[in-house]
């Protein structure tokens, strides 16, 4: 079964496919019986989550899970954006040619080639050394490998570390207790637990990890991309306004 006869099944089922890969093990650079398409999110191809079988062959669709590591553009192979709104030059993921993936013509037994580091790898290898993950993590465990300088004898010792919180909260418990009067006993009520900061920063810690939130911050990340991605202010307006159609027609 080929991408071809993949596309033109799945358009007689009314599925529009944009398109459409045969995926290949990262170690052995085989194909595997795995399929990458890409479709516009339109109501008419939600029916692709429903399609068993394929040119008379059982099939199982799933949606592609995301890969660990800094967003990669499949176009120009950089980081932190996406390949929708990418005007660079394209380069293959395989070969490093200036082509795209689909249009390449590299045979299987050839050792793919990364345009970021010239290595033997594809360029979506997250073993990359160009890759920005590996750089945070070479830093964080150079940083701990660095042995810190030996204080003097005579240094002053560092004065004993006060919990702003717990003394605050402290405070605020204090101004709560009502002062000793002399005249009779009035009908008090009963003073009300303060919150406290504690009870508070928790409470917006779980007011930010609500779905709502994370899909706004989310639409944020996409638009600070499009303001770094596209140089004119007409194309960055246009593509905000697609973003948002699709947004909201999804």
């Amino acid at each position: 079964m080929s991408p071809v006869d993949i596309i033109g099944n799945l358009a007689a089922k009314n599925i529009i496919v944009n398109e459409c890969h045969i995926m290949t093990s990262k170690k052995t650079g085989k194909a595997m019986p795995l399929f990458l398409i890409t479709l516009d999110k339109t109501e008419q191809n939600r029916a692709v989550h429903h399609v068993t079988d394929i040119c008379y062959m059982k099939v199982k669709v799933e949606a592609l899970r995301p890969k660990y590591g800094p967003p990669q553009c499949f176009r120009c192979q950089g980081f932190f954006h996406s390949s929708k709104f990418c005007t660079r030059t394209p380069r293959c993921v395989k070969c490093a040619g200036e082509h795209l993936a689909k249009d390449c013509v590299k045979p299987v037994e050839q050792k793919p080639k990364c345009c970021l580091c010239e290595g033997e790898h594809p360029a979506s290898f997250l073993g990359c050394p160009r890759n920005p993950k590996n750089k945070i993590e070479k830093e964080n465990n150079t940083s701990k490998t660095t042995p810190k300088p030996a204080q003097a004898n005579n240094a002053t010792p560092a004065p004993p570390k006060v919990n702003f919180w717990e003394q605050r909260a402290k405070n605020a418990t204090a101004r709560q207790q009502p002062n000793p009067t002399t005249t009779k006993k009035p009908s008090q009520a009963t003073p009300s637990t303060p919150i406290t900061p504690t009870e508070s920063a928790t409470d917006i810690f779980e007011q930010l990890n609500t779905p709502a939130v994370r899909e706004t911050f989310d639409l944020l990340e996409q638009f600070i991309t499009i303001a770094h991605t596209i140089p004119t202010k007409y194309e960055r307006l246009r593509a905000i306004k697609q973003l948002l159609g699709d947004e909201i027609n999804f």
